[in-house]
């Protein structure tokens, strides 16, 4: 098939795709080495317009499949792999997925709109109610904090959440929009302090997630799955706190964790994706070893050195680097600088490797 995927960053996917057997095309904003790697042709999007976007689509020719990444969903082309604009939208609605999985019966913290948030418990969760990534989160732990929130003009279309301890953790899963099957569990890494100066910023992950809640979150996310319909691949973040799982988000398009998924189990995400399409869900899998991602994100615009491209362009082919940026590249501060990979027989190994490749390009990078 001719796979067109549009998006901010597609390396993920595109690479998917082509492991798949697919002719790949691509525009995204970064073109990243491993993405051009991977396509058979892919132009920068560089912020382009609408308009613009239809052209260079245009020169590809004649698409079997398009997959639209976050912020593209509304974009009309024929052939579309996802989930529909209005169950996307939906979905992206933080305030009203609240109210949904309230109804249904599904934990959630209290949510309200950031003007009416006066009467939920402190500490809050502020945040955009559709979008963002975690990059525009904040936590507010009491009325002035509030307050002084609420003044700012551009959190007008934020959202109050209360803030629930515990270990950030998701659910993958594939579609046909009548059925649903979990093919994963994943431990989220979210704001740490190594890997970025964004507190709330997402920094990786670790498949699979052992845990004892398993079967609720595989639950939940089925549910949710049936409740809207979702198509492909999609998935549910939680919080798994002290008396139990609480859902956070739910991202209805592929998530940050097809790396690790794919390393850990041996399953390829993209072509079950297309799969699903045709009512087709792949069977139960088993995780083979663990596997760790990690997103470094630069803490001052940073230029990547030739030493530094030549590092990752040795790890990238060893399968332990990915998102690689080009020799020059312009990394400017809270952006990601690059992807780190590694697997092992326990998450203690796999996070002990991909911790010391993440301080070999910290002192490369902050000298």
């Amino acid at each position: 098939m001719n796979i067109l995927v549009i998006g901010n960053s597609t390396r993920s996917i595109a690479c998917s795709a082509k492991r798949a057997g697919h002719t790949v095309y691509s525009l995204d904003n970064f073109c990243d080495v491993d993405m051009l790697n991977c396509a058979d042709s892919a132009f920068p999007l560089k912020n382009a317009s609408e308009e613009k976007i239809y052209e260079l689509a245009r020169t590809f020719g004649e698409m079997d499949g398009v997959i639209l990444g976050p912020g593209f969903e509304k974009l009309e082309f024929k052939n579309v792999l996802g989930n529909s604009p209005d169950v996307a939208e939906k979905v992206n609605d933080k305030l009203d997925l609240a109210r949904k999985l309230h109804s249904l019966g599904i934990p959630h913290p209290e949510t309200e709109p950031l003007s009416k948030a006066t009467g939920l418990r402190f500490p809050l969760m502020i945040k955009p109610r559709c979008g963002s990534g975690g990059m525009m989160n904040s936590v507010v732990r009491d009325d002035g904090e509030l307050a002084a929130i609420q003044a700012r003009s551009e959190t007008s279309g934020f959202i109050a959440q209360e803030f629930v301890e515990g270990i950030p953790c998701s659910a993958s899963l594939i579609g046909t929009g009548d059925d649903a099957r979990v093919i994963a569990l994943n431990e989220q890494l979210i704001g740490i302090p190594r890997l970025t100066r964004v507190p709330f910023a997402y920094c990786g992950n670790v498949t699979p997630f052992l845990t004892d809640r398993k079967n609720e979150m595989i639950e939940y996310s089925r549910q949710i799955a049936l409740e809207f319909g979702l198509m492909g691949s999609n998935g549910v973040d939680f919080i798994q706190a002290e008396n139990g799982v609480v859902i956070i988000e739910v991202n209805p398009r592929f998530q940050g964790s097809l790396d690790t998924i794919e390393l850990s189990c041996g399953i390829n995400i993209f072509d079950s994706h297309v799969r699903s399409f045709s009512g087709e869900l792949p069977e139960p899998v088993k995780h083979k070893c663990f596997a760790a991602r990690n997103v470094l994100y630069a803490r001052k615009t940073t230029v990547v050195s030739e030493r530094l491209y030549e590092w990752l362009i040795k790890r990238m082919k060893m399968e332990r680097a990915a998102d690689i940026p080009e020799n020059g590249w312009i990394v400017r501060e809270d952006e990601p600088i690059t992807t780190l990979l590694e697997t092992g027989r326990t998450r203690e190994i796999v996070l002990n490797k991909v911790e010391r490749s993440t301080q070999d390009i910290i002192r490369m990078t902050e000298v």
